[in-house]
C-alpha cells in the first residue's frame, strides 16, 4: 500500500487491511523509524461482526438531514386535543352565587385548640359564597389573648386551622 491513500482506496479496503493500515500510520506517527511487526490477525470472532450498512449519500443541492435525526424518519404524530376541561382552567373565575344561595346563615362547629372549647357559629353564608377565594379564611375572636383562624371552603368545610396571638398596639 502506498502511503498517501484516497478515501475511495480506504472504503474499499476490508477489516485487516484497515486496522492494518491504521495501526502502521499511528506508530509512524510516533517517531519509530522502524515500527515492530504488527499481527493483522484478528481477534476469534472479529470477522463475524455485523456492521451497519453505510449511510446514503447526499448529492449536491439536496438539504442535509438535521443532526440526530435518521434520514427516513416517520413524522411525529400530532397530540390530540384533551376534550373537555381534564387539565383544569385556572383563569376560570367561580360561579356566582344566587340571591337564594346568599341569603341566611350557616352553622359551623369549630374546636379551640388553645383553650379546649367548641364553638357552634351561625356564620352568614355571604361571607364564604361572595368570596373570590376558593379558601376563605374567617377569624374568630373569642379570648383577649388569641383568636382562631378557620379556613373554609364552598361547603362550609374546614380545610385548615390557625391559633394567632393577640397583640393590641399602643
Amino acid at each position: 500500500m502506498s502511503e498517501k491513500i484516497t478515501r475511495e482506496e480506504l472504503q474499499k479496503l476490508d477489516k485487516r487491511q484497515l486496522i492494518s493500515f491504521i495501526l502502521n500510520n499511528m506508530t509512524k506517527k510516533m517517531g519509530d523509524e522502524k515500527p515492530p511487526k504488527i499481527n493483522a490477525i484478528a481477534p476469534p470472532g472479529f470477522s463475524d461482526i455485523k456492521l451497519p450498512s453505510k449511510p446514503a449519500m447526499l448529492s449536491p443541492g439536496t438539504a442535509a438531514a438535521t443532526p440526530g435525526t435518521p434520514l427516513n424518519a416517520p413524522p411525529i404524530p400530532k397530540i390530540p386535543p384533551i376534550a373537555g376541561d381534564a387539565c383544569g382552567d385556572f383563569t376560570k373565575k367561580k360561579q356566582a352565587a344566587t340571591p337564594e344561595q346568599l341569603a341566611g346563615e350557616k352553622r359551623i362547629f369549630v374546636k379551640c385548640e388553645r383553650c379546649d372549647k367548641t364553638f357552634i357559629i351561625d356564620l352568614p353564608r355571604r361571607l364564604v359564597l361572595e368570596s373570590p377565594l376558593e379558601v376563605v379564611p374567617v377569624t374568630i375572636l373569642h379570648n383577649a389573648n388569641h383568636a382562631l383562624t378557620v379556613y373554609l371552603d364552598q361547603n362550609f368545610e374546614s380545610r385548615r386551622d390557625y391559633i394567632s396571638e393577640i397583640f393590641n398596639l399602643k
